[in-house]
């Protein structure tokens, strides 16, 4: 019988702990290089830790045909740290897999309670304020984090116009309260999803709309664990894919270590918060446990190639750090853990006696929105419309070229 890689993960992590036995260091930074206070980084560790108890929880109430979604962020709880650079007012479109960041971020906001929140939609129950029980998705409107589906690649033109918005709001006021006017927005995605035509799209769109000096303040994290499902990402695509394009700066970090990725991300979020441009952050990870709960690894992976990702988990990464930070020592790093993972246990058994969608009817519920007034988008008076289209109005008052005149 194959070896429940989860549950290996979660002994491992335990035992190294215990024995102090570490990943190597990466970058030579401490909190201070970073620009990190202690206090900050035990809640980005305790983040992570939640994050990882999440993924364990969801595979053990599938096991128990209570869960209904398995694919989950271990390996990548270093987006916890891009969290902590960012600001609660940065809209957020993200990746699958950052439920860490998700969690971090509602540490942020009062009164969030984000490990309830999440495992409702685990159990795909009615009540999930994201999905209403039809899917385990990522995302908070008091979070500012738009929910996505799982479709490749398919809110990167999303993210590339609200940061485009940004910029248009200060023309037309929005129907809806508008973002702070120094917010960006950031939009993470996966190794393998940075090759689809969507994607695609978005980069160039990105880079070309920067390349005009049109404002466009946006992160794109690219969270390269080095495989996609089952095939291999050759080595040096990513950053030899990203590193020279046209107003797209690009920015690398260590996805396994705090500390730099924390650093990195500040750098990024402050150039383009800055100079409304574009950026590209580059997050080196791994994946742990599979694709999902359903994925057999050794079917397209050596056993050597596993066991290097699980020897490099970001908690045995993080873990180091707290100590040689004088965060918490070993015992209560444990503890912590332990006690997160019991938390989550129990809110489990309440979880699956909550409400599900169970009729047609209550499905489609939510699919057409209620009917509400919206005020007309054409300004209602002639004098407003001069005001709105007054330069065009003047430009259209003196000799015009040939294009010009035929749009």
């Amino acid at each position: 019988m194959a070896m429940d890689r989860a549950a290996h993960v979660h002994e491992q992590f335990l035992a190294r702990l215990a024995a102090q036995d570490f990943p190597a260091q990466g970058a030579a930074l401490d909190a201070k290089d970073a620009g990190l206070s202690k206090a900050e980084l035990g809640k980005i560790f305790i983040s992570q830790m939640t994050s990882r108890q999440l993924d364990r929880a969801a595979r053990d109430l599938q096991k128990r045909g209570e869960g209904y979604y398995t694919i989950g962020s271990s390996g990548h709880e270093g987006n916890a740290a891009i969290a902590a650079a960012l600001r609660p007012t940065d809209m957020a479109f993200l990746h699958y897999r950052d439920a860490a960041f998700q969690i971090h971020r509602a540490t942020q906001v009062p009164g969030e309670n984000m490990i309830w929140d999440m495992m409702l939609s685990f159990a795909a129950s009615s009540d999930d304020p994201i999905s209403g029980g039809r899917h385990k998705v990522l995302g908070s409107k008091r979070l500012n984090i738009p929910p996505q589906t799982s479709t490749i690649a398919s809110h990167l033109p999303k993210a590339v116009g609200a940061a485009y918005s940004l910029g248009l709001a200060r023309k037309v006021a929005p129907e809806f309260p508008a973002m702070p006017k120094d917010a960006i927005v950031m939009c993470s995605f996966g190794d393998a999803s940075a090759n689809h035509s969507t994607s695609q799209g978005a980069f160039n769109t990105a880079s070309w709309t920067g390349y005009q000096g049109i404002p466009l303040p946006l992160l794109f994290i690219c969270e390269d664990n080095g495989i996609g499902i089952s095939t291999r990402t050759p080595k040096n695509w990513i950053s030899e894919s990203f590193k020279a394009r046209p107003d797209l700066k690009y920015f690398s970090c260590n996805g396994l270590d705090i500390l730099d990725t924390y650093k990195t991300a500040q750098e990024a979020a402050t150039y383009v918060r800055r100079y409304k441009k574009p950026a590209f952050l580059h997050m080196n990870t791994v994946r742990l446990y599979g694709h999902a709960g359903s994925d057999v690894q050794t079917a397209y992976m050596s056993k050597a190639d596993m066991e290097a990702d699980e020897a490099n988990d970001p908690l045995l990464h993080g873990a180091r750090i707290i100590l040689a930070e004088g965060v918490m020592n070993a015992e209560e790093i444990a503890h912590t853990y332990h006690e997160l993972g019991e938390r989550i246990a129990r809110i489990g058994e309440q979880i699956i006696t909550r409400p599900k969608l169970l009729t047609p009817d209550s499905v489609m519920d939510s699919i057409i929105p209620p009917k509400r007034d919206v005020p007309p988008t054409t300004p209602p008076s002639s004098a407003d419309r001069k005001k709105l289209f007054d330069s065009d109005r003047r430009a259209m008052e003196k000799p015009q070229h040939m294009a010009r005149l035929l749009n």
